[in-house]
């Protein structure tokens, strides 16, 4: 089924300045143009609008957009999907959907949701009619549970087929029968009680699959992700915020018609993906299956406070059994955007030190022999005003430092510097030092943006 997303600069010009809904100017370049006849498209929307209506973009996912098209009843025309607030209330959120009929746009229907923010839109076939149905996720704000509601166009109706409360949702192939399922995690912090309900297609129609309680006595549940858990078995990754500040992540796989937690914590052991801070689970090295996230703290930064400890981003898979199979570190520093590889013939010799300035400190990344007491810088990693930067430059070629530039766009330069001198050590813990150092290429590989939050 072909699908087009529409979201477009001139849609928010021909309607009303009202596009400021959207949270950054970067929501409104989610989505490239769509096909067909734009000019059409942009008058039908602002025709059926009601007066003093903005539109709205969804928080998630990340590809949603206010305006989008999506063939809606199978017969091979896209109808138009549209939602906006207006300007009478603030806990209202607009549903707008139109088809051509006879070559004209016309409103097949039109409806409202409580709540004060879009938090979820998806078009997706949860059925196997190979029709999609629209998944609509409406918010009050932080902390507070939204309601999900699932429709399906019918012979030109529009039918509710759920409607659920849910914390956080995930859609993807769970069961492993290559349909979309729906995974909702309810979390009632009165009763201290959460439970995950999987809903897909039954005969033909949305049914609920199978529910399975979890832990009930969390701060709150964050985030949801269906994806590879291993290379042949799906997974519902959920991530749970547990103290002030620390967290942990769930792991659910299809078994036997059943959810199972294959890492469950085992009373008198360590839970497995308990983290200090929130780190959530993502596909870190593209290689298409899911990993957990786990903050780690780097040797040497034991008498730091925990909020100045340079905390270590470790990656690890599940074994496909009941444990975790370590992928790789990275050092991520969300203040300016940096996202580091920790090579593999670093691991366990190499420590993170951050500078005390204020403005953009610098991040040592030194080879480290605690048991020696050996400490030498291996790379130094820097954000640096892009207003500062042709000084900065100058400075470091002045003193001819070698440097490598990362990222020159935007606000902010991204710059690595390497050292200049080799350690007084002696020959061994000298050979040890040179063949960890990076060459340019190396860095350049190893570095990227850091990638936002879902």
């Amino acid at each position: 089924m072909k699908k087009a997303w529409l979201y477009s600069a001139a849609i928010c010009a021909m309607l009303i300045s009202g596009c400021g809904l959207t949270d950054t100017p970067n929501e409104l370049m989610r989505a490239p143009a769509a096909d067909g006849d734009q000019q059409s498209i942009n008058q039908a929307v602002m025709q059926f609008l009601p007066p003093g209506s903005q539109l709205t973009v969804p928080l998630r996912p990340d590809e949603s957009s206010a305006v989008s098209l999506q063939d809606l009843t199978g017969d091979g025309s896209p109808e138009v999907t549209a939602f906006y607030k207006t300007e009478k209330t603030d806990y209202e959120i607009g549903v707008l959907i139109l088809s051509q009929q006879q070559g004209n746009w016309a409103k097949l229907a039109s409806f409202t949701g409580i709540g004060s923010e879009l938090d979820y839109v998806r078009f997706v076939d949860m059925t196997g009619d190979h029709i999609p149905e629209i998944l609509i996720g409406f918010g009050g704000g932080d902390d507070l549970n939204k309601e999900l509601s699932v429709y399906h166009i019918e012979q030109g109706n529009l039918r509710e087929l759920l409607k659920q409360t849910y914390s956080v949702m995930a859609v993807g192939d769970l069961t492993g029968d290559n349909l979309a399922d729906l995974a909702i995690v309810l979390h009632d912090h009165n009763e201290l009680t959460s439970q995950v309900q999987l809903y897909g297609a039954d005969h033909g129609k949305l049914g609920k699959l199978t529910e399975l309680a979890i832990d009930g006595g969390v701060n709150g549940y964050e985030q949801a992700i269906i994806g590879k858990a291993s290379a042949t078995q799906p997974g519902l990754f959920i991530e749970a915020g547990l103290g002030a500040h620390s967290a942990s992540t769930e792991l659910l796989v299809w078994d036997n018609g059943q959810l199972r937690d294959p890492l469950a914590k085992i009373d008198g052991q360590i839970d497995l993906t308990f983290k200090p801070y929130p780190l959530y689970s993502e596909d870190i090295n593209d290689d298409g299956i899911i990993e957990i996230g786990i903050s780690t703290q780097p040797p040497g930064s034991e008498d730091l406070p925990m909020a100045a400890v340079p905390w270590i981003s470790s990656y690890y898979r599940w074994d496909g059994a009941k444990g975790l199979i370590h992928v790789e570190d990275h050092y991520q520093n969300y203040g300016n955007g940096m996202d580091f590889r920790i090579p593999a013939k670093w691991e366990g010799k190499y420590t993170v030190e951050v500078g005390q300035q204020t403005d953009s400190p610098p991040i040592r990344l030194l080879y480290y022999d605690e048991a020696a007491g050996k400490k030498a810088e291996l790379l130094t990693l820097q954000a640096v005003p892009q207003k500062s930067r042709e000084s900065f430059e100058a400075g470091l070629k002045q003193k001819h430092v070698p440097y490598v530039l990362l990222k020159e766009e935007g606000t902010q330069v991204h710059v690595a510097i390497l050292p200049q001198e080799s350690p007084e050590w002696n020959a061994s813990a000298l050979q040890e030092y040179k063949a960890m150092l990076l060459s340019p290429d190396e860095i350049r590989k190893l570095y990227r943006p850091l990638r936002a939050r879902l």
